[in-house]
């Protein structure tokens, strides 16, 4: 089912590369790490030095071997300054323009039901293949394991046409439904997860929920509760498992395309429990095929209730518990771990994309070679850190010690 996707993302490597750009080829492992570092105030620190990094993997100091700085964003160039610019400080990172872009906007679609937030999320992709999409630059539309047209393309107008076949799927919505109005309600799909692996204060909360709602059927509340959040749990599973087969096949081929690329994924969240290693896997591939991805929580400012306004959340009649969004975390960590962002309590997903796409503004490149070069399929982490005070860091978190097809680095 997912072979379509690198099938499609091999096409379209074919078809767009650009024979123009300088690339690096080397028969050796060569780790990229895309890193970008901020002042106190958020702004971008663009003086650094070769000699201002250090990075570790799994604890172990390493060489960088290449080094340098991009100027450019993928929304277009930086305007040019009234004044001219001193010259950078000695040993600074060589500039290079941005190479080109590969954009992937995820909808997930078994984690978005239908309604506000996916209306939403599908209007402002929309406005932005259609204001921001820069020439030369290449997209694809993927639409929970299917990749819209099967291509890549740097067409405008079929990006646009492609986005009008994506339609959100009824299961996710009736799977919340389910959850939250029939009895036994249940608050959310953490709160099954959480039951089925038999923790007991979660069970409490609920049976106290479903005998509030229905004494007459109070007695049988706990079987009942059981029942349900074992059936779900295998739903919310599957689901889970589904998203990440679709993120991992598209790793697989995003790691054959040159350049730097971005996964925008849109959704309401899920939970990772019973499926961390899976997770930690696919971030893994990610990290290694060169993608960032930015995560958009589609449910906007009404996280904590129904992500779409016009279904009704399950009120806890158990009394107040502490708050933690736990659906949030599988996205959270697809998207720190690879060096992205999470982008949550935004209804105004257009501006979540303008974050986005500025945040593609600058970033240092830094090539290592690693000194471990056991290729054992292992995942192996990576700190990233800078010798100056008051910035702060943000880099990917790791990668897996695959053999590399090639070396790709824009010049």
């Amino acid at each position: 089912m997912f072979t379509v996707i690198v099938l499609a993302l091999i096409a379209a490597m074919a078809a767009v590369q650009d024979p123009q750009t300088p690339v690096f080829r080397s028969g050796t492992q060569i780790v990229e790490i895309d890193v970008r570092v901020f002042d106190r105030s958020g702004r971008f620190v663009a003086d650094l030095t070769r000699d201002d990094f250090e990075v570790l993997e799994d604890g172990r100091p390493q060489r960088i071997e290449t080094f340098f700085l991009v100027r450019e964003s993928a929304a277009g160039p930086a305007p040019r300054p009234a004044t001219p610019e001193p010259p950078p400080p000695p040993g600074s990172a060589p500039a290079a323009p941005a190479a080109r872009q590969t954009w992937i906007f995820f909808f997930d679609l078994n984690h978005l039901t239908p309604g506000g937030g996916f209306d939403r999320a599908k209007k402002a992709v929309e406005e932005f293949i259609r204001d921001r999409f820069r020439e030369g630059d290449v997209a694809g539309i993927l639409a929970g394991d299917r990749m819209v047209n099967n291509r890549l393309t740097s067409v405008r107008q079929e990006l646009l046409d492609g986005l009008k076949q994506v339609q959100p799927r009824a299961d996710a919505r009736n799977r919340w439904a389910e959850l939250t109005r029939d009895w036994p309600r249940l608050l959310n799909e953490e709160e099954a997860v959480r039951i089925a692996r038999n923790e007991k204060e979660a069970i409490q909360r609920a049976v106290i929920r479903a005998c509030s709602d229905d004494s007459e059927q109070c007695q049988q509340a706990e079987s009942m509760v059981r029942s349900k959040a074992a059936r779900l749990q295998r739903d919310i599973h599957r689901a889970s498992m589904d998203t990440m087969a679709a993120i991992n096949t598209l790793a697989n081929g995003l790691a054959r395309i040159p350049g730097p690329k971005t996964v925008v994924f849109l959704s309401d969240g899920f939970p990772v429990q019973d499926v961390e290693t899976t997770l930690r896997s696919v971030v893994g591939q990610t990290a290694r095929a060169g993608a960032r991805v930015y995560a958009i929580d589609v449910r906007g400012l009404g996280r904590v209730g129904a992500p779409d306004p016009g279904q009704v959340a399950a009120e806890d009649t158990a009394g107040p518990a502490t708050k933690f969004d736990a659906v949030a975390d599988a996205p959270n960590s697809l998207a720190v771990d690879t060096g992205g962002l999470m982008i949550r309590n935004e209804n105004n997903i257009g501006r979540a994309l303008d974050t986005i796409a500025a945040d593609a503004n600058s970033y240092y490149v830094l090539g290592v070679q690693p000194e471990n070069t056991n290729w054992d399929g292992r995942f192996r982490t990576i700190e990233v850190r800078v010798k100056r005070d008051g910035v702060r860091v943000r880099a990917r978190k790791g990668y897996l010690a695959l053999e590399p097809a090639r070396m790709v680095v824009p010049k």
